[in-house]
């Protein structure tokens, strides 16, 4: 009885210090579509090292953004999962929480805490607008 109380005490101890250590850090591999509303779909980038994606400068308009996890990301995750899957079957899974930051929105900078987790391939969108004179970028970093 007190091996399982340890190995549970120790797995929630593993899971909150990787998820404390990653917090603020830029996610790399990060999927981030760009759509336009009415019109669909617009462009795609990954994001890089340092959790930027760049779109360059775009029409006046409605927009919105998505993010999902891409292969690369999947696999920086895979330390977490590992500590988790060494947890018993009732700890609650690590989710992708990201910190996101749009600049060059119409009204100023955005920023948003989404969440990507295991159960959703894809966090839901963020909408907002571009006034057509400055560029659209994106970072990504781990949330807080």
């Amino acid at each position: 009885m007190k091996t399982n109380r340890g190995l549970i005490v120790a797995a929630v101890f593993c899971v909150l210090c990787v998820q404390s250590a990653l917090a603020g850090a830029p996610l790399k591999g990060i999927d981030v579509k760009l759509g336009k509303n009415p019109g669909g779909g617009c462009a795609a980038r990954t994001t890089n090292d340092a959790g930027q994606a760049g779109f360059g400068l775009w029409p006046k308009g409605n927009y919105t953004l998505s993010f999902a996890p891409g292969a690369s990301s999947k696999a920086g995750a895979q330390t977490a999962n590992r500590a988790q899957n060494a947890a018993p079957k009732h700890v609650t899974p690590v989710s992708l929480s990201m910190h996101i930051v749009i600049q060059g929105a119409t009204g100023g900078r955005i920023e948003r805490d989404i969440d990507a987790g295991a159960n959703s391939a894809r966090a839901a969108p963020v909408q907002f607008s571009l006034s057509g004179s400055e560029e659209l970028a994106v970072m990504v970093t781990a949330a807080q």
